[in-house]
């Protein structure tokens, strides 16, 4: 039993792994559809390359964060000599994602669970494995530069002040060898920046990285009981006939654009995509394509 756990990701994460929902209960840490898909691009890079480089572009609150620390865990609680970074944009997400990692420390079954030598703010070290997880924010721009690492993951990356200096970096900090890892995930900030431009070169086969995008409708919870009085625009149903939706999918988007951004579909666009285009759309500026005519046109 142990050898399957520790062989199978998804089943490692149920057995071994605690989590705090979204109403702020203790679960056993189940996988939803976009962790499954991000964990699937992800094995698939690492079968054919050797290591791991993506950059994975989602809508808010969809996991992709969760599975990555659970990944890293794993690895780092598990094998001898890994070092693990974390870097997010601002110390209250570097210490809310951190926090992750220590429940699923002090609350994961015990038979799986190496000793801590160190247990700190920034930092949970492992003795007798010699491996050790750390934590820093983007403000500063020696983050991440000290020392090599094996693994890194990179959290609300298009926000971070100081990527250009961070990214140059990274390439010293982690070495393209097999069985290492980087995966930086964000939601969009615009058009201009580190991650879009990263994006950009990995969408054209430039780089090592691999692009990832996981659309909001993925996520099985983003639905809601469709109000009597509820009716759809001309451009809602070309909308929702440009992605297959549903009528409880296309309340729950309505009512996120009226209550958390005040009608603005663009800001919904960026905050929770449908597609990269529409990700990467600057927020008040009419894009030159439709890109809900495009993707009918594919379709």
């Amino acid at each position: 039993m142990l050898a399957q756990v520790l062989s199978d990701d998804e089943l490692y994460c149920r057995i071994n792994l605690k989590i705090r929902t979204k109403s702020g209960a203790i679960v056993a840490f189940e996988w939803n559809d976009t962790q499954r898909i991000l964990h699937a691009a992800l094995e698939k890079q690492k079968a054919e390359k050797g290591w791991v480089r993506a950059l994975v572009l989602k809508g808010r609150q969809q996991g992709c964060s969760t599975y990555v620390a659970a990944r890293f865990y794993k690895r780092v609680t598990t094998s001898f000599g890994i070092r693990c970074q974390i870097i997010t944009h601002m110390d209250a997400a570097t210490q809310n994602l951190f926090g992750m990692v220590k429940t699923y420390h002090e609350l994961g079954d015990a038979t799986l669970k190496p000793k801590s030598k160190n247990d700190s703010a920034t930092s949970l070290a492992f003795g007798g494995l010699r491996s050790d997880y750390r934590v820093a924010t983007a403000g500063s721009k020696n983050a991440g530069r000290s020392d090599t690492v094996q693994l890194f993951h990179g959290s609300e990356v298009a926000f971070w002040p100081n990527a250009e200096k961070i990214m140059a970096g990274l390439g010293q900090t982690l070495p393209l060898e097999p069985g290492t890892e980087a995966i930086m995930e964000t939601t969009a900030n615009g058009l201009g920046n580190k991650f879009h431009s990263m994006w950009v070169m990995a969408v054209a086969g430039k780089s090592d990285y691999m692009p990832v995008f996981i659309p909001w409708f993925i996520e099985k919870g983003y639905r809601r009981e469709v109000p009597a009085d509820f009716e759809l625009s001309d451009e809602d149903i070309e909308y929702m006939e440009a992605f297959d939706l549903d009528m409880e999918q296309m309340a729950w988007r309505q009512a996120k654009i009226d209550t958390d951004f005040t009608g603005d579909v663009d800001w919904f666009n960026q905050e929770y995509p449908a597609t990269p285009d529409m990700a990467f759309l600057k927020v008040g500026h009419k894009a030159l394509i439709n890109t809900l005519k495009v993707q009918k046109a594919r379709k």
